[in-house]
This record gives structure tokens, sequence and C-alpha cells, in this order.
């Protein structure tokens, strides 16, 4: 299925708008998302492309040819991990001998899948991360309205109207480059998230569908990196998809608001693994692809007349091809034949008669630099910019027919993408596709299958007795030809012959004890060679009890039995940066709603992650007491929380920004009323406690008053009495009055 879009801008020389023809490549006939004018395609020029054919089918042809003593090493490497002897080796194994293969290669590529598919997938992390550039280029416009909302935001409150006392107008700072470059790296880093949220959404179905995900297409790749040196992504592809949401329209006359079920027209990214037989590089690069490289395709008749149909391709080649070749060109190449003696099929997929092999057509694609001039002599339509140089073109031939040759699609929108992500096992100086890991450990397979063949053919001698038998000595009527319990050997003889046993036990070493250690001693050179030994394989029987005993130290023996995966997993990581870097090309270009505009660096992080988990815990744990109030001021909080919870797998339970900020608010409320409350306590207990002060002391003066009243009154009395006892009451009286006088 095709479709068109017409928002992609204009095209190279600005004649008319660029139209983009969509095709998933998981189709038998689809294997490309293409650009093109209203007009691709002038009058063609039959017999310059049977020249440019010619031209790249010799080049086709030096490729493969350079590609067979490759071809031969993925075939043992094949047969190693399958546990199928090389046939120089079958022919000379007897026929009554052993022919045992323990597939120790294939334990070995097992558990090196599994061990890097974990440390690039560990639970809730992500294999690479999106960060804003160090010097991000941004439209001024973007730039203005960034330090606006920055100059917003650190605003003070004004001076209060000495009136009315309401606060006045906010005052922002100062202008200055500092703030200027502070809104930036925030926005910079604001658009770096919001990219990374479209690509984690695109990244569920990658291979055009939820079956076939990010991870899924990793673990492809990976395991064709270990098994044959080198695996390959190709894409991105482009996947048209309709989406439709609820839009929030105006208010009605009610004023109640209303909704409308809006469709759009979003794009998505696809990839598509490419196995290794299909995949022609140039040998004689330093690194894989080089400038240019071929895919091999097996199609059907019908798939070529569906071809035929595309606007892309040129009808009027392959209609003539199809007369001229009415049963197919498609032959097997000598690879093939022994991948179907091995049981496996290449092309069956892309085929309807697999062993007829009628009715095919071998499709040989370049992806790689045409000359212009070539291409506009064939009659093909190429851009004014690029007419006077080669160009990036997708060329595909059916022998000396060319049906389809135009400019890469990316190329048209100015985007230099790179389309063949490239994964090498182990880097080798003399190829530029590697090694694969059957390969390493080649010698220690070999080597422990014949002492696996020997142990077994010595044992089958061995093991059942070995009799000496001396028929003269036997009885006519004695069975000799088997050997059962309680078998009794009758004899006829007599004489001096009496002294010496008719039958007898001959022993044969069968050096059983030494081919065991033998097979051992080749088990372990595997484990050094691949450096898949019981700590990163998993076998905890074989490795050291005490650091078992706890959690940190069983994390910090398997962090440093993965150090040697390394060198790998930094492979493994340039290639996760040039796919997701493909991506965030893509949506700038055909999601320029979704993906904001903004610069961006990918940081891939397989190799970071690879640091035990439980210590990155410790490490964060025994930090956070030495953090003082002036370093709190420089970290960003958010992160440091998300970075302890992720050392213990517990992303899922942080909430959002949005959300951690209304608890936030909501405690530095809690918090303020709960101090307030505190204070109006505090201040009640002061009052009272005032209160009883003040009551203590008017009781005191009470009782200070009481007290006098009372030596008053018992003076009083004393002179009264003093009076009586003299008879001179009237006297007596007046010095009582004057002494009570003298003391008010």
């Amino acid at each position: 299925m095709a479709t068109e879009v017409r928002q992609l801008g204009n095209t190279a020389n600005g004649s008319a708008p660029t139209v983009a023809t969509i095709y998933a490549p998981g189709e038998a006939d689809d294997f490309n998302a293409k650009v093109e004018g209203p007009a691709p395609v002038k009058q063609l020029n039959s017999q310059a492309l049977r020249q440019l054919a010619a031209k790249y089918k010799g080049l086709f042809d030096r490729y493969a040819s350079d590609r067979q003593q490759a071809e031969q090493k993925w075939l043992k490497n094949l047969r190693q991990y399958l546990g199928v002897y090389d046939p120089e080796i079958e022919r000379e194994l007897p026929l009554n001998r052993s022919r045992a293969y323990p597939r120790v290669t294939r334990m070995k590529c097992i558990a090196m899948l599994s061990r890097i598919m974990n440390l690039m997938f560990p639970g809730n992390e992500d294999s690479w991360e999106l960060t804003a550039s160090p010097s991000p280029e941004m439209s001024p416009e973007m730039v203005a309205q960034a330090v606006q909302d920055l100059m917003t935001q650190l605003s003070t409150p004004g001076e209060p109207d000495p009136q009315t006392g309401q606060p006045g107008p906010p005052v922002p700072p100062e202008l200055t480059q500092e703030l200027v470059e502070e809104a930036v790296r925030a926005l910079a880093t604001k658009q770096a998230k919001q990219m990374t949220d479209v690509i984690k959404d695109q990244l569920t179905e990658l291979g055009g569908g939820q079956t076939i995900d990010w991870i899924a297409l990793n673990r492809a790749v990976l395991d064709s990196g270990i098994k044959y040196g080198i695996g390959v992504l190709e894409g991105p592809y482009v996947r048209e998809i309709q989406q439709s949401g609820w839009v929030l329209q105006a208010a009605g006359p009610d004023g109640k608001p209303t909704f409308e079920n809006v469709e759009r027209t979003i794009y998505k990214p696809q990839y598509d693994h490419l196995p290794v037989w299909d995949f022609y590089p140039d040998m004689s690069a330093r690194k894989a692809p080089g400038e240019g490289y071929f895919v091999r395709k097996v199609l059907g008749r019908v798939a070529m007349r569906k071809l035929a149909n595309r606007p892309d391709f040129f009808e009027r080649q392959i209609k003539e091809m199809l007369i001229q070749l009415p049963g197919g060109n498609y032959k097997p190449k000598s690879f093939e034949n022994d991948l179907k003696s091995m049981g496996l099929s290449l092309n069956a997929q892309n085929t309807t008669n697999q062993s007829s092999g009628r009715d095919k057509y071998e499709v040989i694609i370049w992806k790689g630099p045409v000359s212009a001039a070539t291409l506009m002599e064939a009659g093909v339509d190429v851009p004014e910019k690029y007419q006077a140089d080669d160009v990036q073109c997708e060329m595909w031939m059916v022998d000396n027919w060319i049906i389809k040759a135009e400019i890469n699609a990316w190329r048209k929108m100015d985007i230099d993408m790179i389309q063949a992500h490239i994964f090498q096992f182990d880097e080798d100086d003399t190829s530029p596709i590697g090694q694969g890991l059957p390969g390493i450990v080649r010698d220690s397979q070999l080597s422990v299958c014949a002492a696996t063949r020997m142990t077994l053919d010595n044992a089958s001698v061995t093991c059942g007795p070995n009799l000496e038998v001396n028929t003269a000595l036997m009885r006519a009527d004695q069975d000799l030809t088997a050997v059962m319990p309680y078998k009794i050997w009758y004899r006829d003889d007599e004489g001096l012959t009496a002294q010496f046993p008719a039958v007898r036990r001959v022993e044969i070493d069968g050096h059983l004890n030494e081919l065991q250690g033998l097979v051992k001693m080749f088990l372990e050179f595997a484990d050094m060679e691949t450096f898949i030994g019981p700590a990163t394989g998993g076998d905890n029987s074989r490795m050291p009890s005490e650091p078992m005993r706890t959690a940190a130290g069983a994390s910090m023996l398997r962090g440093d039995a993965a150090l040697p995966f390394k060198d790998i997993v930094r492979n493994y990581d340039s290639f996760t940066q040039t796919v997701i870097w493909s991506m965030v090309q893509f949506n700038k270009v055909l999601n320029p709603d979704l993906a904001p505009e903004g610069d961006y660096d990918v940081i891939p992080r397989g190799a970071t992650s690879l640091i035990a988990k439980e210590i990155r815990g410790m490490q964060l744990d025994s930090l956070m007491p030495t953090l003082t109030p002036d370093d709190m001021d420089h970290i960003d909080q958010r992160k440091l929380t998300e970075a302890k919870f992720a050392t213990r797998d517990m992303q899922g339970m942080l909430v959002s920004v949005d959300e951690a900020r209304r608890n936030k608010e909501a405690r530095v409320a809690e918090a303020t009323r709960q101090q307030q409350l505190q204070e109006q306590v505090v201040q009640a207990e002061i009052q009272d406690t005032r209160a009883g002060a003040f009551k203590s002391v008017t009781q005191g003066q009470k009782n200070a008053a009481a007290a006098d009243k009372t030596q008053v009154d018992a003076a009083a009395t004393m002179v009264g009495l003093s009076g009586d006892n003299d008879g001179n009451d009237e006297g007596s009286s007046g010095g009582a009055g004057q002494a009570a006088s003298g003391r008010s």
C-alpha cells in the first residue's frame, strides 16, 4: 500500500511540492520509502540504461566474489552453532565411529546474547539518552520567548503602594548574557525531554508492529553479530498512521465547552533487519559498508508485476524484462545450497516455488553514489544542485535491466541520513565485517568434539568384557558366540593343557579419565577465549561462595565479571547511537509538530549500565549525608531522586513532576500552617504565663498588705492592753494613736 504526503516542503530545484511515497518494507514488493517530484522520470534511454546496468552488474559480481571467503566463514560458524561437522571433517570420520558434537558454541552464543541484552536493557533503564547540545542552535524567536519566560519566572514583587498597600508590578531581573544562556539551556533540556518521549513511543512499533519492537530488532541484530561478526539494520522507512483525538472547541451558546473528533496524519519510522546473506558491502573498505553496498532480493513473478504499478519504478523496463525472461533468472548461490543442506531456506519467504526455482527473479539493489551525468544521460531526473557531482542513488537491477533509478529520498530533502546501521561483534583489521564468536572458539570447539569422540569410541570398546577363548579346549556343544550372566563354560581337555584357562579376560586401557580431563581442559580454554565463565554464564555452583552471601556482594562479583564485555557493548553503543540519531532526524523533518526544533546529542548508555546497581545505590546512600545546603543548591533534586530509585528498579513509584510540585506545595502549606499553629500555642502559653505571673504578684501584694494589717492590729491590741494596766486610758490611746500615725 502506498500513500502520498505533500507537506515536506519543495523539491531541490524548487519547481513543485515534494511528494513522499510511503512503502512498508515488510512486504515482498515494498522495500523502500521514496521521495520524488511530480515527474521523477523523463524519457528513458534504453541503451544508456543497459550500459549503466552492465557497469553495476560487474561491480556486484566483484563484491560477490570478494565476499566468498566471508561466506565460507559464515557457513562454518553456522554449522558450528548447529552442531554439524564441516564436509571436510565429515569425510574423514570412519563409518563405525562416534559423531558426537557437544554444542559448546551454541551455549556460548546464547550466553553472550543473553548477557549483552541484559546489559543493554537493564530493567526499566534505557540504553540511550537524548540531551541538549552544549551549544544549542535555535531560532531567534524561540530564544526570545525562552528568555521572556525565564525573566517572568525570576521576577520579584514590586514595592507596595503607600496608599493602598497593594504590591506593585513584578520587577524582572537585569538582562545579562548569563541569563540568556540559562534560558537557552533550560529550553534545550525541555525540548530534549519532549523529543525523548516521542522516540520512546515510536520504539514500541519500530519494526512495523508491537510484536517487532526496539528490543526485538536489537536481538536480531545482536544475534547476527555474535554468529557472523556483523549485524545490519536498515532504515528509517516511513510508515503513515492515522490518529484521531478529541480537540476542545470554543464554548457554545449555553457556555458549555464543545469537543470535536479530529483525525490527523503522523509518520512513524520503521526499520528492517537485513540478513548478512543479502548484504554485499565493499570488502576492500576499511569499515563496512564503505561508500555503497548491494542488497540481493529474490522475488516472484507476481511481485515483479506489482512493482510495475508503482510510480517510482520503470514500467516499460519491467514489462520488457518479464517478456525476455518468462521463467525468471534466479540461480541459487553456492551458500544457498549449503544452507538448504542444513535444513535452512533463505529465500523461501519471498517465493512460491522454492524447489523448482522457476518464475523467480534475482533483484540486485545498489545503494550508493552514482554519477549524476550518467543518470541524466539514461533519462533519470536529477535535481539541478546535484548535476555536477556523484549523487546518492538507489538503483534496482534484474540482469541487464534497470527497473528503478532515483536519487536517495533523504538526499532530496538535503538530509545526510545513515540507512545501514551496523554492529560489529569483534573488529578485525583484516576484514570490514569483523569476526563472530564461533570463529573465536573454533579450535576449542573442535578439540572438545575430538576428545569426546575418542572418549565414546574407547568407552564402547572397554566398557564391555574382552575375552580370549581357546577353542581347541572347548567342548563341541559349547556356545562361543555370546556372553551372558551365569554362563558356564564347558571345556574338553586333559593332561598338560588343563593347567591353562580356556577363557581369560583381556584388559584394554580406555584412558577415560585422561580423555575426560582433556575435554575439561578445552572447555576451560573456551571459557578464557570467550570470557563466558561461571560468573557471567550464571553457574553459581562454580563461583566463590563468600561474595554470594549478600545481594551487594553477588552484584559486585557479577559486575566485575561483566567488565570484559565493555568493548563489545561499546561497539553496540555506536550502533545504538546511529539508530537513535536517525530517528531524531526523521522526526525533525516529518513530525515537526510532535518533535520540537532543537539541537540534540545522543548519548549511548550501554557501557555505563555495567556497574552494579547495588554499588551505585550504596554510593548514593553514602553521598547523601555529606551534602551540605550549599551543595544542594547545585543539585537537581528530581534527578537525584530518580537516580536513587533507578538503582532499585522502582522508577514506577515516582509521580510526575507536576504532581511532585503540587505535593511539595501542599507539604509546604501544611508545614506553614503547623508552624502558625505552633506560634499561636507559644503565644498563648506566653500570655498564660504572663497572666499567672501578674496574678502571683498581685496575690503577693495582697498577702503583704494582709500581713501589715495583722501586725498593726497586733500592735494596737498590745498598746490597748498596756493602757488598761497603767490606768491611763487616754494617754495610752493618744500614744497608740501617735504611734499608728507615725507608722502610717
